[in-house]
């Protein structure tokens, strides 16, 4: 099973999550496990919108890279 990374960013009642390897991929919710369940519905549903704009899809990069490659901000609150 592929796994990708999710990044949760967020406080109080306003948090959000990205899947920065799947572009345009994100949530939102009054709390982290509300904006990770709306996150987790668009991931599940990514890749059929790719398939329909005919666009390639993204492979999973491991964690550290996503981490080297300044996906992921700390100092801004972001958590993965």
């Amino acid at each position: 099973m592929i796994r990708y990374v999710s990044i949760l960013d967020g406080s109080d009642d306003a948090w959000a999550v990205r899947i920065p390897d799947l572009p345009g991929c994100h949530g939102r919710g009054a709390n982290p496990e509300a904006a990770i369940g709306d996150a987790s519905s668009a991931a599940r549903e990514w890749p059929e919108h790719r398939i329909a704009r005919g666009t390639a899809s993204h492979d999973a990069r491991p964690l550290g890279q996503i981490i080297g490659d300044g996906d992921m901000d700390p100092e801004a609150g972001e958590m993965l």
